[in-house]
């Protein structure tokens, strides 16, 4: 099997749908008009309600749906082999993600860009309006901590990928001062920013090296908690600022990156045509993942069915664009018609990015794949793990860890958890993640006897023979690291094997053989891009729901632009994500953000099948929307369930009163995700009754003779 023929059957199945379903949509069910003014232009504030070129906001649209999910979802849910995933994306975002998309925003625009929760209120009364935005708060900031943590992996300890991504938000400051200040928004000023934005921002990217190397690049050197603190600031303050500021030209400038960096992808794909090496469908048990004769930990836990559903949380399908097609985007629309392109044509967009991010991932070799994706526990003194093999472990025996107790740095100790003036040897007899091991300081690795440079800054050449030692089986792995200048082993949630897969495929391009390390770099800041652009978004829209459940009591906080009342909401917002982040792992948050996200789906579906029952020219319209949500409801309904019972009850009942602490909580946050849906789906279904009663006595009562 080989990528190319998967590539292009996408591309058919993707033009198809937008050529001939989307019109339908269009022209039949949703019956764009032209006339109709948008709320862009009646609302007009220069903050929030700003009338907007078609292509710049398809580009602000795409960047703010097309976040973690369809990057990182695809490259989880691999661990259930290529086809699974495949066909999902590829049937769901025709027929299911791009007409929620499309749907939603319609309505959004023609209710002066209201959002999910207000639409049903209006649809379905206060109670249920009062219920949707309950749960779409949730859903938010779980969403938010899912992405987060995506970033987190990605850049943590990588001066080199947090310089790059550090850069584009000056940039953007930049870019919509000068279009928007300078320019007046013209199209003139907004060419001038594009050249100009692009070309520093690949700048950043070529000497991103040199600085991370230099006397500075210890101060870019950041932690997991570093890192979620830097975010949770991004997402405040893009949170308050205008949109025109810093949101609409950072998604703007990122967009071109995303999308030139996906058309480059597809077409080193074809060109490339690199095997698919993972199995089409591989057997998912309580033991793990079994791909051949190897038996692999499970990257995130759970069956196929219906597990695969929700890990690609977007790509096919995704709640979270009903908030910004609800939320910043209709407030921008300039001409009805143009719903379609941005809604519809997004989507499918993220379809594209879906496929392809499966197929590079799907292309690595399956050991290499599980050894970046999984975070194996290692003895720190050697065990023998199965009877006759080798043992495996830290170091051979307990007195070679005193030797290596004479090696640690500062940082070292910190890593390991040890007091000051403990001894290594404390922790005889004990585990630790294999990524503990890997980011320890080459001296210490080199007293343990692995074969890496003392005086280098990563451990990114250890041999086969060095993580077979440590239980780890590797193919092209430690190629693979030493080439991109990087320790991408125990990397988890997605994002480090994405950016190899993308990177061997662009290496292999004529000319390219020996910039793998750039092409890893440029690899990582693309998917962060992608993720930043929906923190900063989600947050946003977080706010406005926020405020406006809050101006319900007092009308004053309903109000977008009063400054006290955004800085307070985007705070409880950031405050709330930024806990998940620091406490959860991407096993525990990835699920929860799957099903919230899913349920989130549901819910707009709900809401856009009421929107169709009573403005469609033909009741039976509403199946376009009614049956992806008896699919997606019906599915995301058992995947919530089966995960309190599997993931987090057991959680919840750990020793660890950390661990339990967390269990509690996200069993919790899901049980009131699954109920809140359920009480909106009953409640639905009683209103959609009332409508067909009405519309079919109103057609009875024309074709009645006078």
């Amino acid at each position: 099997m080989h990528a190319v023929t998967f590539m292009v059957a996408a591309l058919c199945v993707l033009a198809i749908g937008y050529r001939y379903y989307s019109a339908f949509l269009a022209a039949k069910v949703l019956v764009l008009d032209d006339a109709r003014r948008t709320p862009a232009h009646a609302l007009a504030d220069g903050s929030n309600y700003h009338a907007t070129n078609k292509w710049v906001l398809f580009g602000h649209h795409f960047a703010a749906i097309t976040g973690a999910g369809p990057l990182i979802g695809p490259v989880l849910a691999a661990q259930f082999g290529f086809l699974p995933g495949y066909l999902w994306i590829l049937v769901g975002v025709v027929l299911g993600g791009a007409v929620h998309d499309f749907v939603i925003m319609t309505a959004s625009v023609r209710r002066n860009g209201k959002s999910l929760a207000e639409i049903a209120r209006a649809e379905l009364g206060p109670v249920v309006g009062a219920i949707t935005s309950l749960a779409i708060l949730f859903i938010v900031v779980i969403a938010l901590a899912g992405l987060g943590k995506v970033v987190v992996g990605a850049l943590a300890e990588s001066g080199w990928g947090v310089f790059a991504i550090g850069v584009s938000i000056p940039l953007a400051l930049l870019m919509g001062l000068h279009i928007y200040r300078v320019r007046g928004g013209s199209v003139r000023g907004v060419r001038e920013a594009s050249v100009v934005g692009v070309v520093v921002l690949l700048a950043a990217v070529v000497f991103g090296r040199e600085v991370a190397e230099s006397g500075v690049g210890h101060w870019l050197r950041l932690d997991d908690s570093q890192i979620t603190i830097a975010i949770a600031i991004y997402g405040f303050v893009a949170s308050v600022l205008p949109v025109w500021l810093l949101l609409c030209p950072r998604d703007y400038l990122s967009s071109y990156l995303k999308l030139g960096t996906i058309f480059l992808l597809v077409a080193g794909l074809i060109v490339v045509n690199p095997a698919i090496e993972m199995p089409l469908v591989n057997a998912v048990t309580a033991d793990g993942v079994r791909v051949g004769a190897d038996m692999f930990l499970p990257v995130v836990k759970g069956s196929l069915f219906p597990f695969v559903f929700i890990t690609i949380a977007c790509g096919a399908i995704s709640g979270f664009h009903a908030l910004v097609a609800s939320g910043t985007t209709p407030k921008m629309i300039d001409r009805e018609p143009h719903c379609r392109m941005i809604g519809y044509g997004a989507m499918l967009m993220e379809g594209l990015v879906g496929i392809t991010a499966l197929v590079a991932a799907a292309a690595l070799p399956p050991a290499d794949y599980f050894a970046i994706n999984t975070d194996p526990k290692v003895a720190v003194v050697a065990v023998e793990r199965q009877p006759g093999a080798p043992p495996v472990g830290f170091v051979a025996d307990a007195a070679a860890l005193a030797v290596v107790d004479g090696a640690l740095s500062a940082h070292d100790r910190k890593l390991l958890g040890l007091a000051e003036g403990a001894r290594l040897d404390s922790l005889a007899g004990r585990e630790l993640k294999l990524s503990q091991v890997l980011r320890l300081s080459n001296g210490a690795l080199a007293a343990a006897g692995f074969h890496v440079e003392p005086s280098a800054l990563h451990a990114d050449e250890l041999p086969a023979a060095d993580f077979a030692r440590l239980g780890v089986k590797v193919e092209d792995l430690p190629m693979l690291s030493a080439a991109s200048d990087e320790v991408v082993a125990a990397r988890t949630g997605g994002a480090v094997s994405l950016a190899i897969g993308m990177a061997r495929v662009f290496a292999g391009l004529p000319g390219m053989k020996g910039l793998l390390a750039y092409w890893y770099h440029f690899a990582i800041m693309f998917e962060a891009l992608f993720i930043l652009t929906t923190i900063d978004t989600g947050t946003r829209v977080g706010r406005f729901l926020l405020q406006e459940a809050l101006g319900r009591v007092w009308p004053r906080w309903g109000n977008t632009a009063w400054l006290p009342g955004a800085l307070v909401t985007s705070a409880l917002i950031v405050i709330a994500f930024s806990y998940f982040i620091l406490t959860g792992s991407i096993a525990t948050i990835w699920p929860m953000f799957g099903i919230a996200n899913q349920l989130l789906a549901s819910v707009a579906l709900v809401v856009g099948t009421t929107v169709l029952l009573r403005e469609a020219p033909r009741k039976r319209y509403a199946l376009v929307t009614l049956l992806p949500l008896v699919f997606v409801g019906g599915t995301t309904l058992t995947a919530g369930v089966r995960a309190i019972r599997e993931i987090y009850l057991p959680l919840a009942r750990s020793a660890d009163p950390t661990l339990a602490r967390n269990g509690a909580i996200q069993s919790g946050v899901t049980a009131i995700l699954i109920a809140c849906v359920v009480v909106i789906l009953v409640a639905a279904t009683r209103q959609w009754a009332i409508i067909v009663r009405a519309r079919t006595a109103e057609r009875a009562a024309e074709r009645a003779p006078v």
